[in-house]
């Protein structure tokens, strides 16, 4: 399992390289300092000792995995949606609103974090806090609409089998149903908040403007897109408190702005 954040290179980053260097560099990849490695310890040799350079050896890479969609993809795709129906161009522009970081660090905590394997002695609360310290790093220039991009792939890896895990628990994971919502809006609506568009970058994206074209109310346009197999399967689709609450988050997303929704959230449900 391999986690460091890229965003894509600009005409700006290698103008910035070549000045800083001397010399042209059409490949130049631009990133944050944090990286992470994770290495199923299983040769069928004597192996490297990676461990030396920072590499973390496991016998089991799973529950790292697991914890990385959960916990970085999942809000950092949540950040995208909400972030780019608010007006925001960057993710640090995002985080640095107080309530779309609360609303993060909420997302991790009370919808994310019980769902999740935690390896024996891995400091889950450091790594949440470095989390959110990654999304704010002003100098990463991760545009809202490139981590939107290919919407109907991410989600069920990042955020529905996070919503899985909680409805077969009996709760109701508001923060992460509110992402959803958010990807709904983005899809159904096609721009922001203030009017600004937003492109659909997806491989369903012609099924997807076919699925909303047409439903006005929120209520429709969670039925046309919850009906989708190919993202949602049949068993949220069949999920009647799924469809309220998705309902719900997308009312308040239409009606008073993705701002408004994050802030009016509680920071702590239950059920």
């Amino acid at each position: 399992m391999v986690d460091r954040i890229v965003p894509a290179t600009t005409a700006e980053d290698r103008a910035t390289v070549a000045r800083l260097l001397g010399v042209a560099d059409e490949g130049v990849v631009v990133t944050e300092p944090f990286s992470q490695w994770v290495i199923e310890d299983s040769f069928a040799t004597p192996r490297p000792a990676w461990e030396r350079a920072g590499a973390t050896l496991t016998h089991d890479v799973a529950p790292y995995e697991h914890m990385k969609l959960r916990l970085l993809n999942g809000p950092h795709s949540a950040l995208a949606y909400l972030g780019a129906l608010a007006g925001h161009e960057y993710v640090a522009d995002v985080v640095a609103d107080p309530r779309f970081a609360a609303y993060a660090r909420g997302l991790m905590d009370v919808d994310v974090t019980p769902t999740l394997p935690v390896p024996r002695g891995f400091d889950l609360e450091h790594y949440k806090d470095e989390l959110l310290g990654r999304f704010a790093n002003p100098a990463l220039r991760h545009r809202t609409v490139q981590i939107a991009m290919d919407g109907s792939q991410k989600l069920p890896q990042r955020l529905l089998g996070t919503i899985r895990d909680r409805r077969a628990a009996g709760a109701e994971p508001r923060h992460a149903v509110l992402a959803v919502a958010a990807w709904m809006r983005f899809v159904a609506a096609g721009e922001s908040d203030a009017g600004r568009p937003l492109p659909l970058d997806d491989p369903l994206a012609d099924r997807l403007r076919a699925a909303v074209a047409g439903a006005g109310r929120p209520a429709d346009v969670v039925d046309a897109l919850l009906g989708l197999p190919d993202v949602f399967g049949t068993d949220l689709r069949d999920d009647d408190g799924l469809r309220r609450l998705l309902t719900d988050a997308l009312r308040d997303l239409t009606e008073g702005g993705a701002a408004a929704a994050v802030g009016a959230l509680p920071d702590r449900v239950s059920t």
